[in-house]
Order: structure tokens, then sequence, then C-alpha cells
């Protein structure tokens, strides 16, 4: 049976404040909000609570959080904005549901992520369901078959009439050179004349905290 999940991807930058903190006190911030989130992933049940940091030049702290209850995504990101509000300001957010085959999707483990929001032409969705299924098929088996895909992990996550975009694309990867080797592949796939929109990119490498 399918699994319905509530998806978050927050970007913040830090404030001045942040780098006059003495590099233990900042270390210590960091590793109380990873242990919050920790203890949030576990009480909740979450299928994501993943700390990176940021590889933006605009940004420097991204969190996804993934889970069942929307009151459960509220509170982690109310968690999230009180422990940074102090040094940080907020600079992206994308909302989405992502519904899964499996009993919960994979943990974590991959060092990179990528998310970003994605719209579509109005005439996609005019399109017949057999000429759209193809054309998404085919966009697929160029990642999957890329000799670069070496366990990449992709959502494709919806937020039609829940955000100013159709869908969130998230990645979890393990090696950020073939990902951009992969992500050069798909754009001669036929899908991407649909396309209007894929800002802003967020990308981030894990936190060790």
């Amino acid at each position: 049976m399918a699994r319905e999940y509530i998806s978050e991807v927050l970007s913040f930058a830090y404030a001045k404040s942040w780098w006059a903190l003495g590099k233990n006190e900042r270390a210590s911030k960091l590793a109380g909000l990873s242990s919050k989130l920790k203890s949030w992933g576990a009480s909740s049940n979450a299928a994501k609570a993943g700390l990176y940091n940021s590889l933006r030049g605009d940004s420097d702290v991204l969190l996804w959080l993934m889970c069942e209850n929307p009151k459960d995504l509220m509170a982690a990101k109310l968690m999230a904005e009180e422990s940074l509000s102090e040094h940080a300001l907020w600079k992206a957010g994308f909302l989405s549901v992502y519904t899964s085959s499996k009993e919960k999707p994979e943990p974590d483990g991959k060092d990179y992520f990528v998310a970003y929001p994605m719209s579509k032409k109005p005439d996609w969705y005019l399109l017949g369901k057999e000429e759209s299924k193809r054309i998404v098929a085919d966009h697929v088996k160029i990642a999957v078959e890329s000799s670069h895909n070496k366990g990449i992990t992709s959502y494709t996550t919806k937020s039609f009439g829940i955000a100013d975009y159709e869908f969130v694309v998230i990645y979890e990867i393990p090696n950020i050179f073939e990902w951009v080797a992969v992500t050069e592949e798909l754009r001669s796939a036929e899908a991407r004349k649909w396309i209007t929109n894929e800002a802003p990119i967020l990308t981030g490498i894990r936190m060790d905290v």
C-alpha cells in the first residue's frame, strides 16, 4: 500500500552575528540543531530529517524534512527556525507531497543533496496519456542508463495547489561530479521542451556535526 508524505526543503543564510561567535560556539549550536532533528525524526517516524551545508554562495544551511503528518512537519519547521533565527535569515523553501510504494523511502546516507522547484508548460497537460508516459520514460531511461549514474536516488514530489510551482525534484547523490555529468546528458531529453522553471537549485553537502 502506498504511503503519503509531506516534504519541505528549507534554506538559510548566516547573518553577520553568526561569524562573531567563536568556532566552538558555532559548532555547539549546529550540534544542538542536529540532535533536535534526530529526536524529531524518531518521535514522528519521519522519512527524512537531513541537515546540510549549502554549496551555494547565497545560503549556508539546508534542511530536508519529510514525514506523514503535516502537523509534525510544522513542529520541525518551527524548531529549525527557532534554532537558527538568532543568527540566520530564511532564504528559500519548497513544500511538496510525495507518494511512495515502499514502506519508507531509503535512509539517508549519501554525501550530497540537490533540490529545486519545477513547472511545465500548460500544453504538457494536454498531451495524451500514452504520449506523456513515453516522454517521461525516455527521460528516466537516459538517467538510469547513464554510465555516470552510480547510486543517485531521486524523488519527484508534487506541489499542485500548495506552492507556486508544480513539482519539487530532490536527489541524494554520492558524487557531485558524476551528478553534473548525468544532468548534462539529460539536457538532450525530449521532456525538456515543456519545462518552464528549474530555479533556485539548492545544493548541499551532508553536515558533519
